[in-house]
């Protein structure tokens, strides 16, 4: 059975090397055509050199196209480098046209990182001293003034593509630990959206249903002549009642479709306060509430949550104001603050908090900032774009539209897990 070749960065790196080398010999036939007619002649190995340059071209092309295993660009860079090198000799030393050619194998090194490309392009500056010095014509016709503006050229391009190879270095990192931090989080979502299904089956189970057969059972003693039950069952009801509404509170916050934003938080802070706490001072702006209430809910919801259940707090203000074209989500506590290890060990037990707040923030464009210290209180800061302009926003905008849209309406996990 064949194998089909499999290619990794390091291959795709030498295949643009490959197809950079094919386009070197046709560049140098042109450099050499529009040669100027007093230029000093070429050495004798010239042209055999050439030659050589094409053979290599096209051997190494089958060679990396074809491969089965990775190929790395590094001593492909390497050839092209001191070919080029002795190529700039033949054809006239410092003052050849042929050395803007040693660029090529410096630009395809960016893209393997900015270790090969310093390599390449000190390689590449030292080729051509090495090729100016040796060519008969240097000290002669050709003085040092000459070589060293040209090797400062060369040197300052390749120091230019280093920059480069550090820049798309440092970006590719960030693509990988956002992409592994997505790939994590998803995960957590699905174990934490797990852990609230069993958490409501069992509060159903063991609270509410058992609270509605003890009422059964009153209402079965009643009837057998012991009206003192009468009483019984109908607690046992209303704190079924209670206890049924404040689930399907947590399953989707009715009161926030028509009461407002305001109140459905005034609601939260009224359920997750303790008694010798103070309540929760929550202030909306009537231009703020809107098209993002839902995801406003959601997270002043978990920052209210923990600020009751895990900070301890006495005294929390959560307020909801619009500022220019945003939206901005202050909630501050005096409770004990976060620990950075306690997130850290928070987020790998699956609890994924303020995490997935900060996700759902920034998939719109958002930011959101945690001042904290242990012991010191913490201040959560959020700010997205106004929902009513971005639906509202030019054509040009529309196919962003509906991942903002499916951003703002996604499902909130079960409040009441430790902030991470």
């Amino acid at each position: 059975m064949s194998r089909l070749p499999r290619f990794d960065g390091r291959s795709s790196a030498a295949r643009v090397g490959a197809v950079a080398r094919l386009a070197l010999p046709p560049l140098a036939l042109l450099f050499e055509a529009l040669e100027a007619p007093g230029a000093a002649p070429d050495l004798w190995f010239g042209e055999p050199l050439l030659g050589v340059l094409i053979a290599y071209a096209i051997v190494s092309a089958i060679y990396v196209f074809t491969a089965s295993r990775d190929v790395p660009l590094a001593p492909f860079a390497v050839a092209d480098t001191l070919l080029l090198s002795l190529l700039v000799l033949a054809e006239g030393g410092a003052e050849s046209d042929l050395r803007y050619m040693l660029f090529v194998p410096v630009l395809v090194a960016v893209l393997s990182g900015p270790r090969l490309t310093l390599g390449i392009a000190a390689l590449s500056v030292a080729g051509f001293v090495a090729a100016s010095v040796a060519h008969p014509d240097f000290g002669d016709e050709v003085g040092l003034r000459l070589l060293a503006v040209h090797s400062l050229d060369i040197a300052a391009r390749a120091g230019l593509a280093v920059v480069v190879a550090v820049l798309l270095t440092r970006r590719a990192e960030r693509i990988r630990e956002l992409a592994e931090s997505r790939r994590s989080l998803v995960t957590q979502a699905l174990t934490a959206e797990a852990r609230a299904r069993r958490e409501l089956s069992y509060a159903l189970h063991d609270e509410l249903v058992q609270e509605l057969l003890c009422a059964q059972q009153d209402l079965k003693e009643a009837r057998r002549g012991r009206p003192e039950y009468i009483d019984r069952a109908q607690a046992a009801l209303g704190g079924a009642v209670e206890r049924l509404r404040h689930e399907i509170f947590q399953l989707h916050p009715h009161l926030l479709e028509t009461a407002g934003l305001e109140a459905a938080l005034e609601a939260v802070a009224a359920q997750q306060a303790r008694g010798d706490a103070e309540p929760a001072v929550i202030s909306v702006a009537p231009n703020a509430a809107g098209a993002d209430d839902e995801l406003l809910f959601s997270l002043g919801r978990e920052l209210l949550t923990n600020a009751a259940r895990h900070a301890a707090a006495e005294r929390v203000a959560l307020t909801v104001a619009r500022a220019g074209d945003r939206i901005e989500l202050r909630c501050r506590d005096d409770g004990r603050g976060i620990d950075p290890d306690a997130r850290a060990a928070a987020l790998a037990d699956g609890h994924l908090g303020l995490a997935a707040c900060t996700e759902r923030v920034e998939a719109l464009g958002g930011s959101l900032e945690i001042v904290t210290a242990p012991g010191g209180g913490t201040e959560v800061r959020a700010s997205i774009p106004d929902g009513r302009r971005a639906t509202a926003g030019p054509p040009g905008d529309a196919a962003a539209a509906p991942a903002n849209h499916l951003a703002r309406l996604a499902p909130a996990r079960r409040p009441g897990t430790p902030a991470a």
